[in-house]
Parts: C-alpha cells; structure tokens; sequence
C-alpha cells in the first residue's frame, strides 16, 4: 500500500498552487487539537510544499519512489526487431588470418596504443567528472544544512521572543515595551514602538485603549514552523493563543496565525516583522 504523501495530509493535488495549500492548511488546523501530533503534522506538510524548494526536492523524492509504469518496461525490453521480409541477413565473416591482428586481444597492432589511451583518458575524465559531482553534492548539502541550521534557531529564537513582544499588562505598559524591544531589530522597533505608544496614550493626551480598559494580555506560543531560511534570514509560521482580560472580566481566548520576518544579529535572532492572516 502507497504511503501517505504532504498532499494526501492536506487533501489537495500534486500540482495546488500555494494559495490551495494555504487554504487547505488552514481548514486543517482549524479541525486538529493544537499541540497535537495531527496538527504538528499539517504544519510540517504545509513547511514543505509552501517552500519552492523544499516542495520541489520532495516531489522529486517522490517520482523516485513510485513505480516505472509497465509500457515503459516494456519498451525498455524491447528484443531486436525481426529483419524485414525479403531481406535475409547478413553473413557471417570467415576466419581469416591477419598478420596485422593481435591475436590475443583482437585489436589491430596499429590500433592498440590508441585503444590504450582512449581507456586512460576515459578513466581520467571519469574520475574529474566523479570530483566535480561529489563537490557539487558536498555544496548543496552543506548548503541545505546550514539553512535547517539558521532555520531552527531562528523559530527557536521567535518561540523566545513572542510571549513577550505580544503580551502587557495596562499596569506597567512601559516596561512591557522596553521588554519586548530588546528582541525585536533596529527597522521594527520603530513600528512596534510607534504602534505600542497609542496603547499607552491617544494623540489628544488622554489615556489609550489599554489603560481604558483596563487590558492584560497573555501570549503563549502553540506550535512554530519553519518557511524559508537562509544563513541570515528566516520566516516562520507561528500558532499563538492570546487571552485577553479587559476589566477584570473573564478572560477571552482566541488562536492567531502568524508568519515572523527574523534576521540574525551577531549570534543572535531577531524578530523584523510580524504579519497577521
């Protein structure tokens, strides 16, 4: 029995554009338990096909693994085809005595030194071209490796840094912000900053929504998935529940998708960016 592909995971055909898979992602983990292995599990399908090259390499893993269908086998085994009616084949040369043969080898005395250097050239071109594959091969996976390396501390470093960057408290706002800044890069503590700023206060002065409200919000990181990476760079795709008290009331929970911008500072990750979808 065929094994179960990211595609059959997600209900959507080998040739779904990204938006499908987006779309089918999300009803997914709408329907699967965060935390669960069933969810981890769409998540990790939805890793791989929305990244070019991720989904390319596995669909190429693919092709490998399924059967050769059994025409092209066929015709792979073809016998040699019969001669055409009319035309009998040709004779088999006699024996004959060639003073000019090796008779140990078959091959003409004049043409024995050049059949050697073919070989030697042969061999010799095998073996660059053996050096220059396994070169390019030792390239991609040391390629590949350091950007599942960069990859994991940069959703390592964003799981760190959310709770924080997306929780406060309307008793101490300013703390909460100089916390949050510390793991965000020098471009995105602008837009933080001028965003947390309007939950402090309003233009006009008076106290802002959270201080209004009386608001405490909780993050806590569900689930984080790796979408692209480079050595310096990363998006991830982050599940985060939010539970949010106004007033002193109960508190309201809701589930947000999020796809993090990280850029590498020193040894360190940084969050650039946070989208909402």
């Amino acid at each position: 029995m065929a094994s179960v592909t990211w595609y059959d995971l997600l209900g959507v055909e080998r040739d779904a554009t990204p938006e499908q898979i987006r779309v089918a992602w999300r009803e997914a983990t709408d329907r699967a338990e965060p935390g669960t292995s069933q969810f981890k599990k769409y998540n990790e399908a939805a890793e791989v096909l929305l990244d070019a090259r991720a989904r390319s390499a596995y669909d190429a893993e693919l092709a490998a693994s399924e059967p050769v269908p059994e025409p092209a086998l066929e015709r792979a085994q073809d016998a040699e085809p019969e001669p055409e009616a009319g035309h009998e084949p040709a004779a088999e040369p006699t024996a004959t005595t060639d003073t000019t043969t090796d008779t140990t080898s078959g091959v003409p005395r004049w043409a024995a030194p050049l059949a050697s250097t073919g070989v030697t050239i042969a061999v010799a071109l095998a073996a660059v071209l053996a050096v220059a594959v396994g070169g390019y091969f030792w390239f991609q996976n040391h390629r590949h490796d350091e950007q599942v390396d960069a990859g994991q501390e940069a959703s390592a470093a964003a799981e760190r840094a959310l709770p924080f960057v997306l929780s406060y408290d309307y008793r101490q706002l300013p703390a909460d912000k100089a916390r949050a800044v510390r793991y965000l890069s020098p471009t995105y503590q602008k837009e933080y900053t001028a965003t947390f700023d309007k939950l402090i206060a309003s233009t006009d002065g008076r106290p802002g929504p959270a201080k209004q409200t009386s608001a405490v919000v909780k993050a806590t990181v569900r689930s984080v998935g790796v979408v692209d990476s480079e050595s310096d760079v990363a998006k991830v795709i982050v599940f985060i529940d939010q539970a949010t008290t106004k007033n002193g009331g109960t508190p309201k929970f809701s589930l947000n998708r999020l796809t993090v911008s990280m850029v590498r500072s020193g040894n360190s990750w940084l969050v650039d960016n946070i989208n909402s979808y």
